[in-house]
């Protein structure tokens, strides 16, 4: 087997272990808007489809204030529907350091939204993070049809 080939097989093996591994991993996105793709926004919105509790978000630079909404929910097969959403500081190389939780509910409820505000936060990258689903760390899987995230404390 030549250099070429040996490399090739390496790869294709690593990406299966890779793959492998993040089998129980979240399958859900929180895709920007269509002209929104630079890496560290401020504001910005997307959706979530299908993701699991310990799903975290895309990152976002901030500094002191963040608010999390959630617009048309959705988890299916379920009557006693919320979710709780913690808003987390990426800190490189050091643990992550939670701001607190909030439960949203509201969104399930038709064309309403939930939300949850952070206020004091230290400035870097913060994301958000599903804690639980109905109530439970497992089992349920989110869909939020807009997902809005606003630094700005003064609109």
């Amino acid at each position: 087997m030549n250099s070429h080939m040996a490399k090739a097989r390496t790869a294709a093996v690593s990406g299966i272990a890779a793959a492998s591994l993040l089998g129980g991993m979240p399958t859900a996105t929180a895709a920007p808007q269509p002209g929104a793709d630079a890496p560290q926004l401020r504001n910005w919105q997307g959706h979530l489809s299908g993701a699991l509790t310990g799903f975290q978000s895309r990152r976002w630079q901030d500094k002191g204030y963040s608010q999390v909404w959630f617009k048309k929910c959705r988890v299916l097969g379920a009557r006693d529907i919320s979710t709780h959403v913690q808003l987390r500081w990426d800190r490189s190389f050091r643990p992550d350091k939670s701001w607190g939780t909030k439960k949203f509910s509201r969104c399930f409820h038709g064309n309403r939204k939930s939300n949850g505000q952070w206020h004091g936060l230290s400035n870097g990258k913060h994301f958000f993070q599903i804690k639980k689903i109905n109530g439970r760390d497992y089992g349920n899987k989110l869909s939020v049809r807009k997902v809005y995230v606003d630094t700005s404390k003064h609109d």
